[in-house]
């Protein structure tokens, strides 16, 4: 071995172990099985950071496998909440890491005909009041080797890191066992090792644009590859969004919307979706207003009739959102859960291709046809007889169309009023709806927006009136709105939030608390209530 590449592997060594220490979690052995005794290791200064300076950490563990319902759905998961709990107590090693040592298949108790796919994990203090999780907030996720001949970047450790011009940032692999590897960039061959298990090479970023990165290894008749890019930005472009653009979703004809995320203090923002392949891309960043508060890009070549899922990328491509102004969302976690009767034909989440919450735009809808509603005379207000109803609990199929069906019931009671407890996006699917999260959505679990659109109308044919119960006083953690101005080591909206308070100003709060003398948030309940 030349005295060059004994450099070279001491120089990916140095640097290999560093960015290891820059993830929130490793595992060692590297390539680990399901079956193999692994050692974990978490930093509490990465991520979220939210575990600094704690003397005892506890993991809280499960596993992702081929009988996971998303690729987001924990199983076997171990220790017990807010609890002392021996088994999953970590043992300090000093500059806030921490290690739990144990047996994949003991642990987990996985059965031998199930296929561990990924390990799962967030860490907590004692009581659980404090949290570590990945810098965006989500839960941690380790993928395991299915012990075949593979090869995989260690650096950068997720596709699409944005670098700026002047940046440079090491390129490391390492495959399973020793074998020809290959590094390439933009598709020419920038290093080639023989015989060897480990790669590095430095990138420095000196012309804006995307740069695919593949690594390949062979041994013999066995294959790897793996596949990255990266993004070097070259600034923002400032531009006057065109007449008329509001935020959120703006449909301009039949092949084109315009997209406008508020979004000040923000440096720069990526829109991502279908028509990018869920990939980061210079095309898709998005212009900022000269006063610095809005993003917008117009998406253009779009099918009209075609649904197509969405998302916003922010703060060096560590947090995802959906639109806060989307009237359609998907849930990773919870769309599974929709029977079909309920929302046919529902468009899946796309697994795999990105994390979060997922907007969905569709050039072309056709306009509801009113039949009943445009002459309908509303009661007096102090006439109204209103019904309280939770759709969920009032009816077991949960669906407008079965509440629809239900009317001469309620009719028959006398009233003249229907108040719906909140049907917008709200946290999962079973609630009162006092957690919402999206303003201008209705939530899939009760059907979709024409089975709602067509329920309304039934009540008005029946001189029913329509009452919608919402809740401006607080969001929950799974709104853009909380999620763009998040302060994860203190666990509350940052200071700098448009909307949300630090700490909220009455003492019977839940959630967080909205800042009503905010112009921002003003502007925003106006906007909901014109809606």
């Amino acid at each position: 071995m030349t005295q060059k590449k004994i450099f070279l592997i001491c120089l990916f060594v140095i640097l290999s172990f560093a960015h290891l220490q820059a993830q929130v979690v490793t595992i060692s052995p590297q390539f680990a099985t399901q079956s193999d005794n692994i050692t974990i290791t978490f930093d509490a200064t990465k991520g979220n950071a939210a575990l600094l300076g704690q003397s005892t950490v506890y993991a809280h563990a499960g596993v992702i496998t081929s009988l996971s319902s998303t690729p987001t759905s924990w199983k076997y998961v171990q220790g017990n909440w807010g609890t002392d709990d021996s088994k999953v107590k970590m043992t300090s090693i000093g500059n806030n890491k921490f290690q739990l040592s144990y047996n994949i298949t003991n642990f987990y108790g996985v059965p031998s005909s199930e296929k561990v796919l990924k390990l799962a994990f967030v860490f907590r203090n004692v009581s659980g009041s404090i949290v570590g999780r990945e810098s965006d907030g989500s839960d941690i996720f380790v993928p395991l080797s299915d012990g075949a001949f593979n090869i995989h970047f260690i650096t950068p450790s997720i596709p699409g890191t944005i670098l700026s011009l002047g940046d440079s940032i090491s390129i490391n692999g390492a495959s399973s066992l020793k074998g020809d590897i290959k590094l390439f960039i933009n598709d020419s061959i920038m290093i080639h090792y023989s015989s060897d298990s480990i790669i590095s090479k430095t990138f420095y970023a000196t012309t804006a644009g995307k740069y695919k990165i593949i690594l390949s290894a062979t041994l013999g008749s066995l294959s790897s590859a793996d596949t990255s890019y990266l993004i070097v930005r070259n600034g923002t472009s400032t531009g006057v969004a065109p007449s008329g653009i509001v935020n959120g979703i703006n449909y301009i004809n039949d092949s084109t919307v315009i997209l406008q995320l508020f979004a000040p203090y923000k440096s720069f923002v990526y829109a991502i979706g279908d028509f990018s392949n869920w990939e980061l891309d210079p095309a898709y960043e998005m212009k900022r207003s000269p006063d610095g508060n809005n993003y917008w890009i117009p998406i253009t070549h779009l099918q009209k009739f075609k649904e197509y899922r969405f998302q916003y990328v922010i703060d060096k491509g560590l947090l995802k959102v959906a639109d806060p102004y989307a009237d359609k969302l998907l849930d990773p976690n919870n769309d599974q859960s929709i029977p079909a009767i309920t929302y046919p034909n529902l468009i899946s989440y796309p697994s795999g291709k990105t994390t979060e919450i997922v907007s969905v735009f569709q050039i072309g809808q056709s306009n509801y046809n009113w039949q009943y509603s445009n002459n309908f005379i509303k009661p007096a207000s102090n006439k109204l007889i209103i019904y309280e109803l939770l759709v969920r609990d009032f009816i077991a199929r949960h669906d407008y169309q079965t509440l629809k069906d239900t009317l001469n019931y309620l009719k028959s009671l006398g009233i003249n009023a229907i108040e719906l407890m909140p049907i917008n996006e709200f946290e999962g699917n079973e609630s009162w709806g006092y957690n919402p999260s999206f303003y201008f959505a209705p939530d899939k679990y009760y059907g979709t927006k024409d089975a709602l659109k067509s329920f309304i109308d039934e009540c008005h044919r029946n001189g029913i009136a329509v009452i919608m119960d919402m809740v401006l006083n607080h969001s929950f953690g799974q709104s853009p709105m909380v999620r763009m101005y998040f302060d994860q080591t203190a666990g509350k909206p940052a200071s700098n939030s448009p909307w949300f308070n630090v700490d909220a100003t009455h003492p019977y709060n839940v959630g967080y608390d909205f800042n009503h003398e905010s112009m921002y948030t003003q502007a925003f309940v106006d906007t909901v209530v014109r809606y």
